[in-house]
C-alpha cells in the first residue's frame, strides 16, 4: 500500500488557503464561458465530472487503489449530494438576487459551520470567533458593492431564500467531509474527494436532463475554460480544502473559506477590468484581516 502524504496543523492550514485560492477562480472560469454559450447547471455538471477524473487519474497515477467500502460509497453519495444542492441553489441565487447578495448569503456558511461543529465535534469557539466572522461578513458586503437600488420582488425574496439555503447546504457539506474523515476505514482523501465529485456529478447529470439543457457548449473554446475550472477548482482546490478539514477546527475553516469571495473580486478586478470602489477595497482589507484574526486568535484554549 502505497504512503499518502500527511500534513500537520500549520501544513493544513495552508492547504485551506490554497484550496480557498484555487476555488476562488470557479467564478473567473464561469465569466469566461458565458451564459449564452452555456448554462449554469451543465457548467457544474462538467466541473464535476472532469473534477473526478483527474482526482482519479491523480490517485491511480500515485498508486492508490479507487475502490472505497460500500459505507464510504454511502458517504460519497451523501456528501456529493449536499454539494450538487449546494450549487444549484447558489446558482439559482445568483439567478434571482444577483451575484453580490448570493455570495454574502452563500457565505453565512460561517455561522452555521460554527453551530454545527459545536453539537457534532464539540468544537467550543470564543468570542473573538464570532467578532472576527461577523466582520468578515461585513467585509463580504462591503467587497460585492451590495448598492441601495435594489427592487424588493417576490423573485428577488426567492433569490435570498436560495442564498440563505446555499449557507446551509455549503456547512453542511464541509461537516460531512470532515466527519468522513474521521472514520477508520476511509480511503485517501484523493480518492474519497473523487467519489465525491462523481456522485455529485451524477445528480447534476440529471438535473441537465429534466432542465432540457444542453450538455454540450455552444462553443467549442468553452471546453478550455470547462478543463479549466474540473482542475483548478473542483480537483485541486477541494482536495486541498477537504485534506485541510481534517487537521483544522470545521469553524475556523468556515472562516478561511471567506478568502474565496475576496479573491474572487480580486481576479475580477485583474483579469476582466471591474471597478473597485474605496468601500470595496476596505471590504476586502475588512475580511482578510478577520480571516487572519479568527485563525489566529479565535480557538479556544484547550
Amino acid at each position: 500500500m502505497k504512503k499518502t502524504m500527511e500534513f500537520g496543523k500549520t501544513g493544513s492550514l495552508w492547504l485551506l488557503v490554497g484550496g480557498a485560492v484555487c476555488i476562488s477562480f470557479a467564478a473567473v472560469f464561469v465569466k469566461a464561458i458565458g451564459s449564452e454559450v452555456m448554462g449554469p447547471t451543465p457548467i457544474a455538471f462538467w466541473r464535476l465530472f472532469l473534477g473526478a477524473l483527474f482526482l482519479f487519474a491523480w490517485g491511480g497515477l500515485s498508486g492508490q487503489s479507487l475502490r472505497i467500502s460500500s459505507r464510504m460509497l454511502g458517504w460519497a453519495l451523501l456528501a456529493g449530494g449536499i454539494f450538487y444542492v449546494d450549487l444549484f441553489v447558489w446558482h439559482r441565487s445568483i439567478n434571482y438576487a444577483g451575484a453580490g447578495m448570493a455570495t454574502i448569503l452563500g457565505n453565512t456558511q460561517i455561522f452555521m459551520t460554527a453551530i454545527l461543529s459545536y453539537f457534532i465535534f464539540k468544537e467550543v469557539v470564543t468570542g473573538r470567533f464570532f467578532i472576527a466572522a461577523v466582520s468578515g461578513i461585513l467585509g463580504v458586503v462591503l467587497l460585492v458593492g451590495v448598492g441601495s437600488d435594489i427592487e424588493i420582488t417576490g423573485k428577488y425574496l426567492l433569490g435570498v431564500a436560495f442564498g440563505l439555503a446555499t449557507g446551509v447546504a455549503y456547512a453542511h457539506y464541509i461537516i460531512t467531509v470532515k466527519h468522513s474523515g474521521s472514520i477508520a476505514e476511509r480511503p485517501p482523501i484523493l480518492i474519497l474527494m473523487g467519489w465525491i465529485s462523481l456522485m455529485s456529478a451524477l445528480a447534476s447529470g440529471l438535473s441537465v436532463l429534466l432542465e432540457g439543457e444542453s450538455f454540450i457548449p455552444s462553443q467549442s473554446s468553452a471546453w478550455i475554460h470547462l478543463v479549466g475550472v474540473a482542475l483548478v477548482t473542483q480537483a485541486a482546490g477541494w482536495w486541498a480544502i477537504s485534506t485541510g478539514l481534517l487537521k483544522i477546527e470545521a469553524s475556523r475553516s468556515g472562516l478561511i473559506l471567506l478568502l474565496q469571495p475576496t479573491l474572487a473580486t480580486v481576479w475580477g478586478w485583474l483579469l476582466f477590468s471591474e471597478q473597485l470602489s474605496a468601500l470595496q477595497l476596505l471590504g476586502g482589507a475588512t475580511t482578510l484581516t478577520a480571516v487572519y484574526y479568527g485563525s489566529v486568535y479565535g480557538r479556544a484554549k484547550k
